[in-house]
């Protein structure tokens, strides 16, 4: 299912296998003067192309190489001939079948390998430049982009919420800290972020989350040279464990958000 929003000259496409559009099993691209942002997930693959053939796209970029952000590559590369671009650390993973946990399979599915070309320091549509902003965190290979006479900010997976619960195991916290700074010191009027949300109150959002996760991190660090375990620090900061724990075999969790924190 596609739900499609217009924010000035940006075009949201929200993607989800089901037939109610939810925070946790969808994801957006954004398609502005040419340029689509993310391809989401391999269910809505042939839907999101035609969705787009009045309008077909000229370049595909992808924030990072997890599976729901690049399965509209191939069906949008063989239907249209878009030019695909990622980080260089990406473009192996994009080329590879991924593995995929059950709920990954449940949710969005397998993508079809491609392989884009690597993105350099800045990109050009008809009318817009935008520059690539290594953002490493969430992934080793995450950009956002940045059209600064725009204000705008397309910040894929990089911002989720102000007070984030749990991640992924392969995560680095202080890593997203130092990128939701570097974000946050552009000022940007708009965010465009791959959960949904497009915001345009970034300065608060963003220090509040910056603040939150610096805050977690020392009390995390503290307790861990007191001999704590990361569960028993899990309990003491956070309390019961996250309910998408269950629901992502453990790949989404309290105890992996307290474990990122000491890499």
């Amino acid at each position: 299912m596609l739900l499609a929003t217009t924010y000035e000259q940006v075009t949201q496409i929200r993607m989800s296998r089901f037939p109610e559009i939810q925070a946790g099993t969808s994801v957006a691209a954004y398609l502005v003067d040419g340029l689509l942002i993310d391809t989401g997930l391999a269910y809505t693959a042939e839907e999101l192309a035609d969705f787009l053939k009045d309008n077909p796209p000229r370049i595909v970029v992808n924030t990072h190489h997890h599976e729901d952000h690049i399965a509209g590559n191939a069906i949008l590369k063989e239907r249209y001939g878009v030019k695909l671009l990622a980080h260089p650390l990406a473009i192996s993973r994009v080329y590879q079948k991924p593995h995929l946990y059950p709920y990954q399979e449940e949710f969005w599915g397998y993508p079809v390998p491609t392989n884009p070309e690597p993105l350099g320091e800045h990109l050009t549509t008809d009318n817009f430049r935008f520059e690539v902003i290594s953002t490493p965190g969430h992934s080793d290979d995450h950009i956002c982009l940045w059209e600064k006479n725009k204000g705008w900010l397309f910040s894929g997976d990089l911002y989720t919420s102000t007070h984030p619960d749990a991640a992924r195991p392969e995560e680095d916290q202080w890593q997203i800290i130092e990128s939701l700074l570097k974000i946050k010191n552009l000022k940007p009027r708009l965010v465009f972020t791959a959960i949904g949300f497009v915001i345009s109150d970034a300065e608060i959002r963003l220090g509040k989350t910056i603040q939150y996760l610096q805050g977690l991190g020392q009390k995390v660090r503290e307790l861990n040279v007191t001999g704590l375990s990361p569960v028993q620090i899990r309990q003491q900061l956070l309390g019961e464990e996250s309910p998408v724990a269950g629901r992502t075999q453990g790949q989404f969790s309290s105890e992996n958000l307290v474990r990122t924190f000491l890499k």
